[in-house]
């Protein structure tokens, strides 16, 4: 069974089955359609976030980077005015931004603990800035997407992007393949070996793993769904800027996935879900909502020291 704890055999089910009947609530509102299709989009980039920390060990402030990356690659490489398709430049984006990350991954990971955390903090900072200060690609006020691509398979068209309705339930799917995709990671061979190299590196090293190679892999996987994560968000709102890629946003996913509970997986949605609807519930009540909100996320983990998942796994795990 790719759900081992009771926990997640409750949970994930429960939520896939309110989020695929909750556009039929929400019709008439594409305001809170679109605001839940967000929502869904970061809850893949966290957890592509929460599989590189909680489970690898690489604790990352530069995973910003491949979220960009992913909006701006895209625009880089498809023609202004026209319709492309949808899979085809998936599967472009993502393995560009796999090179991307093996060459990253290869210079990064010879460091270790802060060193390793402040190279990728710096390399992100560097695609942020070059961005930033590029005219061609707009600058600070970054780029319009001015077509979304067609989803057509052999002349079959599922999905229209334009849509709100269908690119929620695009958001959805590439979240649960995203949730089951990990699980079924973990639960391998390759998984196990990951999971040793966390606990104890230096013994899996002597039994003969090369840990260099099993973290440089999971880094490429962790990376590449996060520019997938990107390329969705960029999709959604029709842009790309350089904010997508400043390490406010690594930070951001860092604290939902925390909030989650890290290393859980499925946790990342918990913790998006969480910190995206306190955000909300704040902005609307006051204009001083930072300070609120702050003292929200300090209470809640030092409360659940071990995320919302951990809370849950404690009452439903007896």
């Amino acid at each position: 069974m790719i759900f081992e704890k009771r926990t997640e055999r409750i949970i994930v089910p429960m939520f896939f089955m309110v989020a695929l009947f909750m556009p039929l609530f929400l019709e008439s509102n594409s305001f809170f359609v679109g605001k839940v299709t967000t929502i869904i989009i970061l809850s893949i980039f966290v957890m592509s976030l929460d599989f590189l920390v909680g489970r690898v060990g690489l604790i990352t402030l530069g995973h910003a980077l491949f979220y960009g990356l992913g909006g701006y690659l895209f625009v880089i490489l498809s023609p202004e005015y026209e319709a492309v398709n949808f899979w085809v430049y998936t599967f472009y984006i993502c393995c560009i931004a796999a090179l991307i990350a093996l060459v990253i991954g290869a210079v990064v990971l010879r460091t270790r603990g802060i060193y390793f955390i402040m190279i990728t903090l710096a390399i992100s900072q560097m695609a942020f800035y070059y961005f930033f200060d590029s005219l061609h690609y707009g600058g600070d006020d970054g780029v319009f997407i001015f077509m979304k691509p067609e989803t057509n398979i052999f002349g079959l068209s599922f999905l229209n992007l334009d849509d709100p309705q269908h690119f929620y339930y695009l958001a959805l799917f590439s979240l649960f393949n995203t949730l089951v995709f990990f699980k079924v990671v973990l639960r391998s061979r390759f998984g196990r070996i990951v999971e040793a190299t966390k606990q104890n590196p230096d013994r899996t090293e002597a039994l003969g793993y090369n840990i260099f190679a099993f973290r440089l892999t999971c880094y490429v996987i962790g990376s590449t769904l996060g520019a997938y994560a990107g390329f969705l968000f960029a999709l959604q709102y029709g842009f790309v800027n350089p904010s997508f890629l400043a390490w406010e946003m690594s930070g951001m996913a860092l604290v939902m996935s925390i909030l989650g509970g890290l290393g859980t997986i499925y946790g990342a949605i918990l913790g998006t879900f969480t910190y995206e609807g306190l955000q909300y519930f704040f902005e609307h009540l006051t204009e001083d909502w930072l300070l609120f909100m702050g003292s929200a996320i300090i209470l809640m983990v030092i409360v659940l020291r071990r995320g919302i998942a951990g809370y849950l796994e404690k009452l439903l795990e007896k």
